[in-house]
């Protein structure tokens, strides 16, 4: 069973769900909306970086991974789990949630969003913009024997942002479309520079392999 609006907010107020950052209007139906967190990595740059409140922007090439994190950090209880997603305004763009699609009991901390821009544009996002989708359920089963009402405290260590193996496992350049069409472009320019050089060394290769005939 979803966790409707109101017990969403019950628990948030009590200080689980949403652990920290919380806003009632992002509060939906059987959800709750995500913002967008200050630190993202692109991969083909050297390190994660920060987005400000000066500087909210950044942008995801067409083919480009990127990791993303949550402005709030969420606490679930032993007896629940946690499904997320990027929400329909940036999927329609073309980003796609590719790190997973649950959380498990008992996580506390930021969420990391690996996410890959499958569109054909540049995509945008803007910090604290509600970015990512969370959905809460009951386990209709639980090992520890936690009544709904009774949650446990006993959470696993807060993750507080991007770790250096989040960052190895897509470390290397990024291949995006913007790069392919620079180096298509790059290489049309040299056979149209080069190439009549060669052709014209080939045929006077032929000629005088002919003449020593």
């Amino acid at each position: 069973m979803f966790l409707p609006h109101r017990e969403i907010v019950n628990k948030c107020l009590r200080g689980l769900l949403i652990s920290t950052e919380f806003d009632s209007k992002l509060a939906k139906q059987a959800s709750y909306d995500l913002r967008l967190g200050d630190e993202i990595y692109l991969v083909g740059r050297k390190t994660p970086e920060r987005i400000t409140e000066k500087s909210p922007y950044l942008t995801i090439q067409p083919g480009q991974f990127a990791i993303l994190t949550t402005f709030e950090e969420i606490k679930i209880p032993d007896n629940i789990v946690a499904f997320i997603s990027v929400r329909t305004t940036f999927k329609i763009q073309g980003l796609i949630n590719v790190s997973g699609f649950h959380v498990d009991p008992s996580y506390e901390g930021k969420l990391l969003f690996v996410v890959q821009n499958v569109g054909p544009a540049d995509i945008r996002l803007k910090y604290k913009t509600p970015t990512f989708s969370i959905f809460f359920s009951y386990l209709t089963s639980n090992k520890i024997g936690k009544k709904r009402d009774q949650e446990s405290v006993h959470f696993k260590p807060k993750l507080s942002g991007i770790r250096l193996e989040d960052v190895q496992l897509l470390g290397g350049s990024s291949v995006t479309l913007n790069k392919l069409q620079k180096d298509l472009d790059r290489l049309k320019i040299q056979m149209l520079i080069y190439g009549p050089f060669v052709i014209a060394a080939f045929i006077a290769l032929l000629v005088k392999l002919f003449q020593s005939k």
